[in-house]
């Protein structure tokens, strides 16, 4: 098993780090070298050494197993990223999903580990103060195209650290999440954690627990002229502000969800339950 810790408070290597340790106490009987840790680093976040990703290998025959968070999974198909493809006998994710490409899903996490901790302070709908809507995030593609309209407010601007963060999503009813690289991404399961009302792009990729649309978010159709995206994304957000039990049921079932689903502890639940390693043989 290999992947690249970034010593930070990064989710991912949290994830990769448990579940190395839960193989250990568990997958003794083992009878083939399958742990292996990886002290490279590559910029390339689709590469062999990227930090978004772990490998799981049968040293003997070079069979391995990927669980990627990276956007853009299908670039772990490209030769010229280093991957062997044709010992690749399994792909675990669920970001970055397109073109049929084979996969077992998987699930998604915030960007810090911190938002274990803030997220038993999210508030209630009943106690959140601001009820509009806006987005905040890096600034290209669809999002770049929404903000040039300025139909919604739409920012650059971050806000750090986590903490201010956090209670800017707590505080508000709903948050707008727009799809970047891939489809889901850290903020989608930020806005869960926060116990807010997820608004977001309608989702075709697939998790191992699913995201339901109207049941753990509002969705609403993705159109690409930015104008009709912008009056889609206000007449859902207007049919929905003022509608209380609807929004509070909503985030509670949302906040449900991120808490089977979207915490370090249970992404390495789901790994334990999903990765099979007969298929290494």
């Amino acid at each position: 098993m290999g992947y690249q810790s970034s010593f930070t408070n990064w989710t991912v290597t949290k994830v990769f780090e448990n579940y190395h340790s839960f193989c250990e106490q568990n997958y003794k009987h083992i009878n083939f070298s399958y742990l292996q840790f990886n002290d490279l680093y590559d910029n390339n976040p689709s590469g062999i050494y990227s930090p978004h990703l772990m490998t799981i290998k049968n040293l003997d025959n070079g069979k391995y197993i990927i669980v990627s968070y990276w956007d853009n999974a299908v670039e772990l198909t490209w030769n010229d990223c280093g991957w062997d493809n044709e010992n690749c006998v399994g792909l675990v994710t669920s970001s970055g999903v397109f073109n049929g490409l084979s996969h077992t899903p998987f699930s998604y996490l915030p960007y810090s580990s911190l938002f274990t901790e803030l997220s038993k302070n999210a508030k209630s709908m009943d106690l959140k103060e601001n009820n509009e809507l806006s987005f905040r995030g890096h600034l290209y593609g669809d999002r770049l195209d929404l903000a040039n309209i300025g139909k919604i407010k739409i920012t650059a601007d971050e806000i750090f650290p986590e903490d201010l963060y956090f209670d800017e999503l707590t505080n508000n009813k709903i948050c707008l999440s727009l799809n970047g690289a891939g489809e889901i991404c850290n903020r989608d399961i930020e806005i869960l954690a926060a116990k807010s009302v997820l608004l977001r792009p309608m989702l075709l990729q697939k998790f191992h627990n699913e995201l339901i649309p109207d049941h753990h978010y509002i969705g609403f159709e993705f159109d690409a002229d930015p104008s009709i995206q912008s009056d889609i994304i206000l007449d859902v957000f207007e049919k929905s502000k003022n509608d209380h039990e609807l929004l509070k049921c909503i985030s509670e079932n949302g906040y449900e969800w991120y808490q089977k689903n979207g915490t370090i502890d249970s992404n390495v639940d789901i790994l334990s339950k999903i990765i099979n390693f007969s298929i290494l043989k």
